[in-house]
Formats: structure tokens, sequence, C-alpha cells
């Protein structure tokens, strides 16, 4: 049988044309969570009591994903194999959240709404779906509410599991942006990322939460061997991430 590149030249381009759109799409994404920074000033505590978490931005989808894949040093094809072997890696991620009855999306409200109220303030949740074109950014308005003092603003830009190299284990890693802002002249009372996972030294401008080498995973078949530890190691990263952001305001 003769092999027709031609033929499947069109469908390989389109292959590498969403590659390219997903790698721009991810560099403008680390661009934008690179956000000014604003610490919290602790005399304000006396006037901010009472705060409304409101609903936090999620990507769609758990992912899993490979940081310097060895196939992306082998050209089109390694990208295109690279590729594959990331989306299948999230779909086993998801298929084993799912099997432990796990979502993501509800723990890491709670969580940080329990951790940010153990350190001092009154927490009330505003209910209701966040809008789409927000789930990835700062909200552009907050409700008017007179019994509040400041609004807790969080989204999340990447929740999963992330691995170094390609021969390396997987880990959580979890990477959320906050901002509090005042109720009563909406001006920035703290501002910054807090990034889950990291496992070396790094020059991410973020507040760094170190990963648990004890909640690892050795290649993405071992996410599905266990979902409960899967999931249980998930919810450990989102709970060390919360309470990183309530000690912001300690």
């Amino acid at each position: 049988m003769v092999f027709n590149w031609a033929a499947t030249l069109p469908e390989t381009m389109r292959a590498y044309s969403k590659l390219c759109f997903a790698i721009v799409l991810t560099c403008t994404l680390a661009a934008c969570g690179s956000l000014p920074t604003q610490t919290f000033d602790r005399s304000v505590r006396a006037s901010v009591k009472r705060i409304q978490v409101v609903p936090i931005g999620t990507p769609e989808h758990a992912q899993a994903r490979i940081m310097n894949p060895i196939g992306a040093g082998f050209g089109l094809v390694g990208n295109l194999v690279e590729s594959q072997r990331a989306a299948g890696a999230t779909q086993v991620v998801e298929s084993a959240l799912a099997d432990a009855h796990y979502d993501f999306r509800t723990s890491l409200a709670n969580s940080i709404a329990q951790a940010v109220g153990k350190v001092g303030f009154t927490i009330n949740r505003l209910t209701g779906a966040r809008p789409d074109k927000e789930r990835s950014r700062f909200l552009s308005k907050y409700p008017r509410e007179k019994k509040v003092d400041a609004y807790l603003d969080v989204y999340a830009t990447y929740v999963g599991f992330e691995a170094p190299q390609s021969s390396t284990a997987y880990r959580p890693r979890l990477e959320i942006a906050a901002r509090l802002v005042s109720a009563k002249d909406n001006s920035i009372l703290f501002q910054d990322r807090i990034v889950y996972g990291c496992t070396e030294n790094t020059d991410e401008d973020a507040v760094l939460v170190r990963a648990d080498d004890k909640l690892s995973f050795r290649n993405r078949a071992a996410f599905q061997t266990d979902p409960t530890k899967t999931a249980r190691a998930l919810q450990s990263a989102i709970d060390a991430t919360a309470w990183e952001l309530a000690k912001q305001f300690m």
C-alpha cells in the first residue's frame, strides 16, 4: 500500500494549527497571570470584618500536563504526539475524579471560604454563577451590599496535575489569582497570585507553595488505579492553597 502524504497533509496542518493556538493561548494566559501585587495592610483589619466571597472562577476541566515533554524536541510530529498525550492524560484525570464523585469547583469554593473565615473574618458567600466571560479574570463589578466590608474575588487558571518531565511523576498543581476589594470605594486591598506545585527553584512572580512529595503519581495510569487517592491529592493541594491565601490576611 502506498502512503498518500498529500491526502493527510490538510488533517496534519489542522492538528498543527490547533496545537499552535493552544501554545499561544497558554503563553497569553501565563503573561496575564503576572499581575501587579498589592500586599494587605493589616491596619485596615479594624474596618474590614465582613467579607463576601463572590462565585469563584474555575477552568472547565481539571488537567494534566508535562512541562518539558520529551516529544517537544522532535519538531512537528513530536509536538502532535505530545498534544495527544496531554489530552489523554487530562481525560484520565477527569475520569478518575468522576469515579471518586469529586467536584473540584465546589471543593475550591468551600476551602477558600473556610480558610479565610479561620483568620477572623465573618464570611458571606454570594450565590449564583460567575459570568462565563469572567471565568478567568477578575469581575468587572461587584454587588452592592450594605452589610459587607469587602469582596473576595478569586479565579483559578489551572487545576490538576503536572510533571516536570516525561520521566518524572505527576503532582498536584493549582494556580489562583485573588483580589480583595473594598465595598466602600472599590479600592484594591489585596491582590496576588498563589501557585501550588513548585518542586524546584523558580522565578515565578507569585506566592509559592511547595508540592507535597508524598502526593505523586508515577504515570497517568496511576490516576485511575485509585480514584479516591487522586481526589484526595487534589483536595490537599486546594486546602494548602486556600490556607496560604488566608495567611496573607494575618
